[in-house]
């Protein structure tokens, strides 16, 4: 079932309740019939169209709930992002019920600082043979794009060896507590997580390790918050900087 037929439903049922403004989804989703639950199931699982709510944004005021960056799939399995606004309202019963729903192309997420391709580390570290693959952008929670990468022809001596971080509004990325609770302030960098099974120089590049990213023009630095010991730090431990090549 897509998200407006599940929006006529509610408003057929007429919600009677706002709980700080805001209308809980899933109060709307559990009165639905069985046999709807079943329908938007399946089309989570096949290419038919639909809209994951779980990965959007809402928020509420007044008889308005506003969801932003919905990702929608349609029938040909590409994916856009919408901005959609309900407005609800009052029958003469005094019922509440949907008035109007608005959805619209929202802007494009906050990708700029990062290009997806093969980097080459230093020439004189892990005799010159350090090198990784950036991918993305992928989609998250909040607005934010995930970008990955992977250690590609280096003959195990790469860190970090695997890493996947969050570009936009720091409170937005998933490891926000995480960040906070070390004491990272700076918005300068995407921060992620991410390190390498292998011993480096400092061992400060460990699993699970918190990274800091920033790309200026063809050149990626990544920054490890944390040292050899698991203990993450306000300031950096170590870096390394990665050149785009072929």
């Amino acid at each position: 079932m897509q998200y407006h037929d599940v929006l006529r439903v509610c408003a057929r049922r007429g919600l009677r309740a706002l709980t700080s403004g805001l209308v809980l989804w899933a109060a709307c989703g559990a009165s639905a019939p069985a046999q709807e639950d079943t329908a938007s199931a399946e089309a989570s699982t096949t290419p038919a169209p639909y809209a994951s709510f779980q990965y959007a944004t809402l928020t509420g005021t007044t008889n308005t709930i506003s969801v932003t960056l919905v990702p929608v799939v349609n029938s040909a399995g590409k994916t856009t992002l919408e901005n959609v606004t309900l407005q609800f309202g009052f029958n003469s019963a005094g019922n509440l019920i949907l008035s109007s729903l608005q959805a619209a192309p929202a802007p494009p997420p906050i990708t700029t600082g990062f290009k997806a391709g093969k980097y080459c580390g230093p020439s004189n570290l892990g005799n010159g043979t350090m090198a990784i693959l950036v991918a993305g952008p992928g989609e998250t929670s909040g607005g934010a794009t995930e970008w990955t990468l992977s250690a590609t022809g280096s003959g195990g001596a790469t860190y970090p060896e695997s890493a996947s971080w969050y570009v936009g509004a720091l409170t937005s990325n998933p490891l926000y507590a995480r960040i906070k609770a070390a004491g990272i302030t700076s918005t300068a960098y995407s921060y992620g997580i991410g390190g390498s099974e292998y011993a480096t120089s400092t061992g400060d590049w460990s699993l699970n390790s918190l990274l800091g990213l920033s790309q200026v023009n063809n050149t990626v630095t990544i920054f490890s918050y944390t040292d050899n010991a698991g203990k993450d730090h306000s300031q950096p431990v170590d870096q390394v900087t990665y050149t785009a090549c072929n």
